[in-house]
């Protein structure tokens, strides 16, 4: 069994401000302590539950927050940010499932810690109409490949999102209470990384009974930016409409293109 872990920041137990989150702050190094924590407890319950080959894609800032020598020594890293600039690549179809740890909800969610989609310039992504955010879209992406999601950690506000757009049949692990953007209630260090191992482990025991997150394709993809007077660049891209001001739309043939043009309109976007 091949198991792909995916691990962003914000959601993590403990982590609540932008000391934490950024690098250059006073509480970075133990926000990555903490981080740590919590993906080598995802990579102990993928070992027990019988995984031969883990991959742990660091999917924070710059992908540069875990250190390779205090990582579980079953996984291997992949830091740093590829061509396709995605969270979750690196995953194909020799992979069993997907794991997600320290995601948060999705952008102007009321009382979610961190709450964001991809960037602070963007308020809305939709896909065939319906609002998601960070771990849809990166359960998408594998959903391509035939991956399934098993497990997803973070806060109480991004629970209830996931739990109604991905197919049910995949495990959450809350970490916190959000009580705004920079406040959270945590929950024990201790017992959040314990249900993380035990909840990775009783999932990846029956990998193929676990839901795939695959929209209809082709599937229409719509943003809203948060920033608008700098979106000119983004008119300028192949098949993509300007729908007002600072909405675009455009239709993709599968979600490895959608997320090509994604990347490529925030970088474009940006304020």
């Amino acid at each position: 069994m091949n198991v792909f872990i995916s691990a962003d920041m914000e959601g993590i137990c403990g982590i609540f401000g932008l000391h934490q989150w950024e690098s250059d702050g006073h509480g970075y190094k133990q926000a990555c302590e903490w981080m740590l924590g919590e993906v080598n407890a995802a990579v102990e319950g993928a070992v027990q539950a019988g995984a031969t080959q883990i991959v742990v894609k660091d999917a924070h800032c710059d992908g540069n927050n875990i250190d390779l020598e205090k990582l579980h020594p079953a996984a291997e890293l992949i830091s740093g940010w590829g061509p396709l600039n995605s969270m979750v690549e690196g995953i194909g179809p020799e992979f069993n499932a997907l794991i997600l740890i320290g995601y948060h909800a999705r952008a102007a969610t009321a009382d979610a810690t961190f709450a964001h989609t991809w960037s602070r310039n963007v308020l809305e992504l939709k896909v065939n109409g319906t609002v998601i955010g960070e771990a849809e879209w990166a359960a998408a992406f594998a959903g391509h490949f035939g991956v399934p999601v098993a497990m997803i950690t973070g806060d109480d506000k991004l629970a209830r999102q996931v739990r109604a757009t991905i197919p049910a049949g995949f495990e959450f692990v809350v970490t916190k209470t959000g009580w705004s953007f920079n406040a959270a209630r945590m929950r024990p260090i201790a017992t959040v990384r314990h249900e993380i191992r035990e909840t990775a482990r009783k999932v990846l025991l029956e990998p193929r009974r676990l839901p795939v997150y695959r929209p209809p394709l082709p599937a229409t993809i719509t943003v809203r930016y948060r920033h608008w007077e700098g979106l000119h660049a983004c008119e300028a891209v192949p098949n993509v409409k300007r729908l007002n001001v600072d909405t675009f739309e455009y239709t993709a043939a599968d979600f490895i293109e959608a997320h090509k043009y994604f990347s490529t309109l925030n970088r474009l976007a940006k304020p």
